[in-house]
């Protein structure tokens, strides 16, 4: 029962891990291409709004994926609970011999 739910509980963790790390890689795309930009003086203010744009728009879906990938574990420790519960009862009527 409890190694159920830890792997629920890790597969949640799992999860989230996976979302903070994508989201990390979209930023890092982000500033190394507006770093890659920024290069060409002439352009440098345009160049600059252009950057916080795709910046606050990586950092926008960062955490929208954060927030779901946080939905999903929730979502997931929400339904195991009423089959941890389950299974209690049943090892609890198995040791009682009922």
């Amino acid at each position: 029962m409890a190694s159920v739910v830890q792997s629920i509980e890790e597969e949640a963790r799992r999860i989230v891990d996976e979302a903070r790390e994508r989201a990390r890689r979209i930023v890092e795309e982000a500033e190394e291409e507006a770093k890659r930009i920024l290069s060409d003086r002439s352009y440098l203010e345009e160049l600059e709004r252009e950057k916080r744009r795709l910046i606050e728009e990586a950092e926008r879906e960062a955490r929208r994926i954060v927030e779901e990938a946080e939905r999903q574990a929730e979502e997931i420790r929400r339904r195991a609970l009423p089959r941890v519960r389950e299974l209690a009862r049943e090892i609890a009527r198995i040791v009682a011999g009922v």
